[in-house]
């Protein structure tokens, strides 16, 4: 079963000069619609990555740097009505030959790694390597995570008063070290 990415732009390494090449990937009105969807948000317009990629290490290293540039509509975490945004991210983006990537056993790599600015590689197949699919990625990445309008307050919902006091359940361990008394509804007294 193969996935089929909302913005593939498949790149054949041996392809790329060896004193690199300048790409600009933009996506269409159709893609845009399927990235949207794929990241649960009402819009995404304009998504553009200008990037410079370096070939290296035998043609088995790819490079890529450069900026991610899109315009996100999501629902506001508290009305649920629109809230732009822009995007507006530095992309450095590696590619390996998969077997570079397979043969590093993951008792090598530690936190420190992880936590590393480096960026993590992405697969070269056979040669070729999905920048699109690694920059919708980046895309789903860089969205606020909870897009809240300037002049969006939450009102807690107010309990009543009719409703019964809930009972401390700290109370009884604050008894067992010698302070104070708990009542039958499990009060502090």
């Amino acid at each position: 079963m193969t996935v089929q990415e909302e913005f593939s732009r498949i790149f054949q390494v041996r392809k790329i000069p060896t004193d690199g090449l300048t790409a600009t990937l933009v996506a269409t009105p159709e893609e845009c619609v399927a990235l949207a969807r794929r990241m649960g948000v009402l819009a995404c317009e304009n998504v553009r990555a200008e990037l410079t990629l370096a070939k290296s290490d035998q043609d088995r290293r790819v490079d890529a740097t450069g900026r991610l540039t899109a315009n996100v509509v999501q629902a506001c975490v508290v009305t649920l009505e629109p809230v732009s945004e822009s995007i507006d991210e530095p992309l450095e983006l590696l590619f390996l030959e998969e077997s570079l990537i397979e043969n590093v056993p993951d008792a090598e790599i530690t936190v420190e790694d992880l936590l590393d600015d480096a960026p993590i590689p992405d697969p070269i197949v056979r040669g070729y390597f999905d920048i699109g699919a690694v920059i919708a990625e980046h895309l789903a990445l860089a969205l606020d995570p909870y897009p809240r309008r300037a002049d969006a307050i939450f009102n807690a919902p107010e309990t009543p008063d009719d409703e019964p006091k809930r009972a401390n359940p700290f109370a009884a361990l604050r008894v067992l070290q010698g302070g104070g008394s708990v009542d039958t509804d499990g009060n502090e007294t």
